[in-house]
């Protein structure tokens, strides 16, 4: 198997992980660049061969479903996402309370 076709299946492991398609679009592109910058570093420094430095770099980034679960916890974590429904829900209520208060005013 080839590096490009080694990239892109830890790519899509990773990426199946996240949910939003603008966040997996970024993430696939950052993820690129630092498996490519690190898979030169390590041939021109430490004088690996290309297909080892490519393997290296995959390799130190751990493994793919965890790094994606990571990412996308880091992103949208739990107690944000609650954060976002309970303000959701708080005006609501207040809306409710401002309709009910000029439906009863307007009588």
């Amino acid at each position: 198997m080839s590096s490009d076709e080694r990239i892109a299946r830890f790519l899509h492991e990773v990426c199946r992980q996240l949910y939003w398609p603008p966040y997996r679009a970024r993430v696939r592109r950052e993820l690129t660049d630092h498996i490519l910058s690190r898979a030169e570093y390590l041939q021109n420094e430490r004088g690996y061969l290309p297909e080892e430095a490519v393997d290296e770099a995959i390799k130190s980034l751990g493994e793919p479903r965890d790094l994606g679960r990571s990412l996308r916890h880091a992103r949208f974590p739990a107690r944000y996402l609650f954060c976002i429904l309970f303000t959701g829900l708080v005006w609501a209520a207040i809306a409710a309370c401002l309709v009910y208060l000029f439906m009863h005013l307007a009588l």
